[in-house]
């Protein structure tokens, strides 16, 4: 596991980071003409997250998967696999798991740094508000980012079994930095209440994660 990464998530999802590199010419071809007519970039990020995921799957039992996407740009996971990919500036980083044991997970990163003043008001609601005021300077813009990172970790976890879009409004979360977990309180399309994640600062990146255990019952939080 990478240092980035480390207990992030729980023992049964593996989990790979790494730099983005020109891995297009390992993409296999089924992969290819999804970025046929990307930008450069854009077809380095896309590369690097299937050649992470893949590595992931082939522990799972599924080398050489072509890692597909639906029409809502979700990937294909392996029939019993569950999985999230995420990428920004430099760094990619990947978490598959069995659905046996997992109904859905979800990995965010971003940079640490402060957000764009304005994104507040469409990411934040309620008690997160005060959250971030209570901070200062430029540590205000990085508990936005915070914010942003945990909802779309969440968003990930669910988004694939619910096919519902959520708002960033539909979420509410509580955030502890120093125990680096935090709560979120759930839109009824997901058919539990409640559930709790890890958030982490490391090596400049802000990394937020959700496992969402099968056979909960549609209640309770994962660990």
């Amino acid at each position: 596991m990478n240092p980035l990464l480390d207990s992030l998530l729980p023992p049964g999802i593996r989990t790979a980071a790494s730099t983005i590199a020109n891995h297009v010419e390992d993409l296999l071809p089924p992969e290819r003409p999804f970025i046929a007519t990307a930008v450069a970039s854009r077809q380095r990020e896309f590369a690097t997250g299937r050649v992470l995921a893949r590595q992931l799957l082939a522990d799972l039992g599924h080398p050489d998967f072509p890692l597909l996407r639906d029409e809502d740009r979700i990937p294909r996971w392996p029939e019993g696999i569950v999985g999230s990919i995420s990428h920004t500036g430099s760094i990619c980083v990947a978490a598959v798991g069995r659905e046996s044991q997992y109904s859905g997970v979800g990995l965010d990163i971003e940079p640490d740094e402060p957000a764009e003043s304005d994104i507040g008001r469409v990411v934040c609601r309620d008690a997160e508000h005060d959250w971030v005021a209570a901070a200062t300077g430029d540590e205000r813009g990085r508990r936005t980012r915070i914010v942003f990172s945990v909802k779309e970790a969440v968003y990930k976890a669910f988004y694939p079994r619910t096919r519902e879009f959520w708002s960033f409004q539909d979420v509410l979360v509580s955030i502890d930095l120093e125990e680096g977990r935090y709560r979120a309180q759930l839109p009824e399309s997901a058919g539990i209440a409640k559930v709790e994640g890890r958030v982490h600062r490391r090596e400049g990146w802000i990394v937020a994660a959700l496992a969402v255990e099968s056979g909960m019952g549609m209640a309770g939080v994962s660990a």
